[in-house]
């Protein structure tokens, strides 16, 4: 018997002559199927490459039996048999979209061998082509959600987020079971440690020390090439104390996650279909290189905070040794005005820029005369003219610091007034930047409880004056919040060195 070249379905209602079909096709070598009755039919599997059907059939028509087939299997092709070989009989089934007419009298067998044979190619023809079409499409549909996973690796300023983010999106790509991401230092010449891990089982390997050449993860990121398996444990350079993900599947995809001085993997197994396709493994690598960008940059973001953070405190604690009257004003105005961003929902990169203006609002008070914030008692007019340039000279003094940029603003403002009655600039309303308004509360709370020239109030008085400036001294809304939130979590800021956290 030759090989069989496809499953083929026979409907005919006549037993002796769809017996002596289904013979032929056989001897032809193709798997049969044969049925009398269309509901015999439309009751089996659907995955047949060929239909061989009898235009007449009680009930159901050999045609209108295949539209029903094709609900289910939309590329079927299939011969029609007709012992009625008018035109009509044709054009109605080439509008059904048919492969082929054969006559029923006089059976000829080399045309039916042949009419099945390429209705058989028309059918795979067909399904490759839809299957490339469904291929491609989600391809795009990938590629589009890499540019959008990448754009939003991009915009993200936290390394442990990035990698996080890094683990979910290779899943989500790839279809994979499981994924993990490390990240290697040195530690000596011939030993690399895991210093960071994310993802699946990241807990296990963690701390881990390789001697080199030992694992598959060290070696893609010594290489800086991807590597694509289908099980881990067949490689040479294996190591169960990093490589192991506890996958049955098969599939095994390691992705280097290399920028300048950073090395690591994304490792993902435990893929779709028994494996990963040359094409995931593409998607992973382009994946890697866009989050190890932002890495980088989350890295040199860090920095920056690290700088802002030291600066600030070294700023600080030389400004308290010059304005002996307000040891902690400024930690105090800073984690007053910490509990309010946090209360407003600000992004982090706005809490963080409120959080540094508030810690250096009154930075310019050392460009004033030393004698001035040593005084005590009330401040002549002179004196207080000098005094109330700090909001100016602070900017001055902070502008060649390009990282800066953002509190300017704040500091600059932070001594304007609601309705128009402030310094240095008089604006009004919501003409002063958020940050400004915000530290204008915390700022005025603070010196109220702690004024070296008066007798401090109580913060229970403080806030009932805030209450009072509502709507002239101070933004309506935030004087509102601060007063409630104070209320209500006051208590827990009396150390006043509460710095704006991740979240």
């Amino acid at each position: 018997m030759a090989e069989r070249a496809g499953r083929v379905l026979v409907v005919d209602d006549d037993e002796a002559f769809s017996r002596l079909v289904a013979q032929v096709l056989v001897e032809h070598g193709f798997e049969v199927e044969r049925f009398l009755r269309p509901e015999e039919a439309l009751a089996r599997d659907p995955a047949f490459d060929a239909a061989v059907l009898d235009l007449r059939l009680p009930g159901t028509g050999g045609l209108e039996l295949l539209d029903r087939l094709r609900h289910r299997s939309p590329d079927l092709q299939a011969v029609i048999l007709s012992g009625h070989g008018d035109m009509g009989s044709v054009i109605e089934g080439l509008q059904h979209g048919i492969f082929d007419f054969v006559p029923k009298g006089e059976m000829d067998v080399g045309r039916l061998q042949r009419a099945v044979q390429g209705a058989l190619a028309r059918t795979r023809l067909l399904r490759e082509n839809r299957a490339l079409l469904e291929r491609l499409a989600e391809s795009n549909r990938l590629l589009r959600a890499l540019s959008d996973i990448s754009a939003e690796l991009l915009g993200e300023a936290y390394l442990d987020r990035i990698l996080a983010r890094l683990v979910a999106a290779g899943k989500e790509l790839t279809g994979a079971a499981a994924g993990r991401a490390l990240l290697f230092g040195s530690a000596g010449a011939e030993t690399l440690v895991v210093e960071g891990a994310w993802g699946d089982q990241a807990d296990t390997v963690r701390g881990t020390r390789l001697q080199l050449g030992e694992g598959i993860a060290a070696l893609v990121a010594e290489r800086g090439e991807p590597l694509l398996l289908s099980r881990a444990r067949e490689h040479p350079s294996y190591s169960h104390r990093c490589d192991a993900l506890a996958v049955e599947a098969p599939g095994y995809l390691v992705a280097p996650l290399c920028h300048g001085s950073l090395r690591g993997i994304l490792c993902l197994a435990g893929g779709p279909q028994g494996g990963f396709s040359p094409f995931a493994g593409e998607l992973a690598a382009s994946l890697c290189r866009h989050a190890a960008v932002a890495m980088a940059s989350a890295l040199a973001h860090e920095r920056s905070v690290n700088f802002f953070t030291h600066t600030g405190e070294i700023l600080v604690s030389f400004l308290e040794s010059m304005d002996v009257h307000y040891p902690g004003h400024s930690r105090a105005v800073a984690a007053l005005s910490d509990m309010m961003t946090r209360r407003l929902g600000l992004p982090d990169e706005e809490r963080r820029n409120v959080h540094f203006a508030a810690l250096l609002h009154d930075i310019g008070k050392v460009m004033v005369d030393p004698g001035v914030l040593r005084h005590r008692g009330l401040l002549g007019p002179e004196a207080r003219k000098h005094l109330l340039e700090h909001p100016s000279l602070g900017i001055e003094l902070l502008r060649p610091i390009t990282v800066w940029a953002g509190i300017l603003p704040a500091i600059h403002s932070h001594h304007e007034r609601w309705d128009g009655q402030g310094y240095p600039r008089h604006l009004a309303g919501e003409q002063i930047p958020l940050g400004g308004r915000i530290i204008a509360v915390a700022d005025a709370f603070d010196a109220m409880t702690r004024n070296p020239h008066r007798p401090s109030r109580t913060p229970e008085e403080a806030l009932s004056e805030i209450e009072a400036c509502t709507g002239t001294q101070f933004d309506p809304r935030l004087a509102r919040l601060f007063v409630a939130e104070y209320r209500q979590h006051g208590h827990s800021l009396k150390r006043y060195r509460v710095a704006p956290d991740a979240g």
